[in-house]
């Protein structure tokens, strides 16, 4: 079935929609900063292209968990290792840490979906890819005599990479989601999960879409490049900006540049007051501000020194009681 698009006539508009939808606790969502990216295609599968064959491909994948296993296991944190024994494991952390993988991210939270899809240029509208999580639980029983899909489960499970080539060389055309099972910081903030389809070259959304069969069960959302500021404007004083969502150094870096784009102070103290002078339907010129009288601004202009509103309390002379 094709993904149903959704073009709401405002942003008032998108949140509703995307409220009812979290509202329902079945849907998970990405964010596109383009809505003209056909495809949910994961990094891979982008790397590769069409000029190797299957088998070539998930050669070149298999070796590449081996070479990401050899060379981490020494790096990673002690939680991360616990659950390395997983060849799925390996791939979940190869994904967060930016190799190239079969698997694609999303969220839980609609609102982290809207922060990667304003996240970049605002040329191109951006779009909102969701689907409902519950009824491809639903879809995914077992046919009937089909060993590709015992094997595609098989890439869930196996703890080797040779048994991993194995089963990705013979799984059929599904598609799962998953959560890893240990959330790290980054991963916990993001409300992550990931999609893993069974044939390496198929695209996410085609087989979403050949899974799930109504038209409400996989949305496109789309966000007018119009509108995109002013989102980041909202995300940003809720929270869902780089600090929140990047707890480390670099989320610090990120969320200058964000409240630079926003148009925002980076002081807390200059942005409560931009938030107050707002609520109060104030101007919030230079000279305006808490406790700054009309002589002041005057003062100000002029160039003369304004006048203290307060004497500074003398510092007692050493000895004195």
């Amino acid at each position: 079935m094709p993904w149903t698009d959704l073009v709401p006539k405002d942003i008032d508009e998108l949140y509703t929609i995307l409220n009812r939808l979290a509202d329902t606790q079945a849907y998970v969502f990405r964010g596109h900063a383009s809505c003209h990216w056909p495809h949910l295609e994961p990094s891979l599968h982008r790397i590769l292209g069409d000029k190797r064959t299957f088998d070539d491909s998930v050669m070149t994948e298999t070796t590449a968990i081996a070479a990401f296993r050899r060379h981490s296991r020494s790096l990673l944190q002690a939680a991360e290792l616990t659950y390395f024994d997983g060849i799925l494991d390996s791939v979940t952390l190869m994904q967060h840490y930016g190799a190239p993988t079969r698997l694609l991210d999303w969220t839980l939270s609609p609102w982290v979906a809207c922060y990667f899809a304003t996240d970049g240029s605002d040329d191109d509208d951006a779009s909102i890819w969701t689907f409902n999580q519950h009824e491809l639980v639903k879809k995914n029983q077992r046919p009937e005599g089909a060993r590709d899909f015992d094997r595609f489960r098989e890439l869930t499970t196996v703890t080797t990479t040779e048994t991993w080539f194995e089963a990705a060389s013979e799984a059929g055309p599904y598609i799962d989601s998953f959560r890893y099972q240990y959330a790290n910081a980054q991963m916990s903030a993001q409300q992550s999960l990931f999609t893993i389809a069974g044939r390496l070259g198929d695209n996410h959304d085609e087989a979403l879409a050949r899974t799930l069969d109504e038209p409400w069960q996989t949305l496109r959302i789309r966000i007018p490049r119009a509108s995109k500021k002013l989102l980041r404007q909202r995300l940003f004083l809720m929270n869902v900006s780089a600090l929140a969502l990047f707890p480390t150094i670099n989320g610090v870096g990120r969320n200058i540049r964000e409240a630079i784009l926003a148009e925002y102070a980076l002081s807390d103290e200059a942005l409560l007051r931009a938030l107050e002078e707002k609520a109060r339907g104030l101007g919030g010129g230079e000279d305006a501000g808490p406790g700054t009288g009309d002589a002041d601004k005057g003062a100000r202009r002029s160039g003369r020194r304004p006048r203290r509103t307060a004497r500074r309390a003398r510092t007692p002379r050493r000895g004195s009681s």
